[in-house]
C-alpha cells in the first residue's frame, strides 16, 4: 500500500497485517519522520577580479542537508553552502547539489565572470607590416568602463580611450608619431587598481 504524506512532519505509522483466515497480527507502531524536500538558490551571478576572492551567496532551506559544489576547482570548501572563489583563472559554472535526509536532491546553479589582469605591452610596431601594428591590451576589453590615455615625455595627450576598449594605432591626429617613450595611464574600472607605465613605438 502507497501513502503519500502531504506535511513534512513526524507521523506515528501503525501497521498491521490480516492473514487468509482473517486473523489479525499485532499492531506495529513506529515514528516515521517525512523530511521537507530541499529548495535551493546557488545565488545570483558575479562578476570578480582575477587575484580576488568572493563569497558565493547561495541559500537553502530543509534540515540536516549536504552541500556538493562542482568542480571544486577554485573553491576554498565544495562541501559548505556558501563557499569562497579564490583566485579563479577562467569563467566558471558552478553546480550547487543539495541532499536532504531520504536522498532527495535538488540543484541550482551559478556563473562567475572574472575579469582577468589586463596584459599590457611594452613595445609594437606601427609600421602597416601587419604584425604587431597596434599596441593591443589583452583582457581590457572586459572591463565596459575602461579609461586608456597615452602621454608624450613632455606630457601631451596623444590617444585616448573611454568605455569600449579600442587598441592605439600609435597615430595622433592621423600621423604617426615617432620611435619614442610613450607613458600610459590605464584604468580598467570595476574595482581594479589604475596601471601606470610606458610603451615604446619601434620601427
Amino acid at each position: 500500500v502507497l501513502y503519500i504524506y502531504a506535511v513534512d512532519k513526524t507521523y506515528q505509522v501503525s501497521l498491521y497485517t490480516i492473514n487468509s483466515h482473517g486473523c489479525r497480527s499485532d499492531l506495529l507502531t513506529k515514528p516515521i519522520t517525512v523530511h521537507p524536500y530541499p529548495i535551493v538558490d546557488a545565488g545570483p551571478d558575479r562578476r570578480m577580479l582575477e587575484g580576488g576572492t568572493i563569497t558565493i551567496q547561495a541559500t537553502a532551506t530543509g534540515s540536516n542537508l549536504q552541500y556538493l559544489w562542482t568542480p571544486s576547482q577554485y573553491l576554498n570548501n565544495p562541501t559548505v553552502l556558501k563557499p569562497k572563489c579564490v583566485d579563479p583563472k577562467f569563467d566558471i559554472l558552478y553546480n550547487l547539489a543539495v541532499t536532504a535526509p531520504g536522498g532527495c536532491t535538488t540543484t541550482d546553479q551559478v556563473y562567475i565572470d572574472v575579469l582577468k589582469i589586463p596584459r599590457i605591452p611594452n613595445t609594437f610596431s606601427p609600421n602597416n607590416d601587419g604584425i604587431n601594428d597596434l599596441w593591443t591590451i589583452q583582457y581590457l576589453d572586459e572591463y565596459i568602463n575602461n579609461h586608456v590615455q597615452i602621454f608624450t615625455r613632455a606630457g601631451q595627450l596623444v590617444f585616448e580611450s573611454r568605455g569600449i576598449y579600442k587598441a592605439w594605432n600609435g597615430k595622433y591626429n592621423g600621423k604617426t608619431l615617432p620611435m619614442d617613450t610613450y607613458y600610459y595611464i590605464i584604468e580598467p574600472g570595476s574595482g581594479r587598481e589604475p596601471f601606470t607605465g610606458y610603451v615604446t613605438i619601434i620601427k
